[in-house]
């Protein structure tokens, strides 16, 4: 009878612990992300369970302020997890998705498919303290069809599309419209940055390696009806390498 009555309070106890993990509400999530990343991840009015919720996520700023991007809503698949992985399914609000974004997390490596990253181009000052005094501004959207992150590197493609860029630092409002071409191969993410078209025309590329950080070139130069418009921002930018073409080293 001791028996029988021992395995039934080892039963409730089991049941009752998965219940509690099942349940746990959203903002403990939300504590795990922001320990884990030392404070520079936040997941705001966190709702819903560690399993199927919603947030905003926001980065923390070196001033301190939060950079809050779009709501993001997650669904955990919960028996994966018995076979050594964790997948997510994520869907943010406001931003267009064909489909919803898939992080399969395992032992080995981290797969993205179907990734959109929405962001503020304010976050841009957070690479680089060089960037920070022309406090940039619009709306930056990062996709990639497949990504493989791993403790080597970064494996595949993604496409950031920087819209109405500005800068307190001049009138002209927007600057323009950009693309930032990213591959990665291994321990090397190759960068390459053109116009898609405005009145500041940005042309710029480099890498980041985790052995040297991130090297970065870019030049800037009015475009043919701004000239005499955009001088206070790019000798802002960056001395003049040649006659209206200013240079800009960025490293990390």
């Amino acid at each position: 009878m001791k028996k029988i009555g021992g395995r039934k309070i080892a039963l409730f106890i089991a049941v009752f612990l998965i219940t509690l993990i099942i349940i746990a509400p959203a903002g403990l999530l939300g504590k795990v992300v922001e320990s884990a990343s030392k404070g520079q991840f936040v997941l705001a009015n966190a709702t819903g369970t560690v399993w199927k919720g919603s947030a905003v996520p926001a980065i923390r700023q070196r001033s301190g302020d939060l950079l809050a991007m779009e709501k993001l809503h997650w669904d955990i698949e919960f028996w994966p997890i018995f076979t050594g992985k964790l997948i997510t399914r994520l869907q943010w609000d406001n931003v267009e998705q064909s489909q919803p974004m898939l992080v399969t997390v395992s032992f080995k490596q981290i797969e993205l498919s179907n990734a959109v990253l929405p962001l503020q181009a304010a976050v841009l000052g957070e690479l680089t303290p060089m960037l920070q005094p022309v406090q940039l501004s619009g709306k930056m959207q990062i996709k990639s069809e497949l990504l493989t992150l791993t403790t080597k590197g970064v494996n595949g493609n993604a496409v950031a599309e920087w819209l109405n860029a500005g800068s307190v630092l001049s009138a002209v409002n927007p600057l323009g419209n950009y693309r930032i071409n990213l591959t990665g191969a291994g321990d090397k993410l190759d960068v390459t940055l053109i116009t898609i078209g405005g009145a500041l025309l940005l042309d710029g590329s480099g890498s980041f390696t985790l052995n040297q950080g991130l090297r970065f070139q870019v030049t800037a130069r009015a475009s043919a009806d701004s000239k005499g418009r955009l001088d206070e921002l790019l000798n802002n930018f960056g001395p003049e390498s040649s006659p209206g073409v200013h240079t800009l080293n960025l490293m990390r």
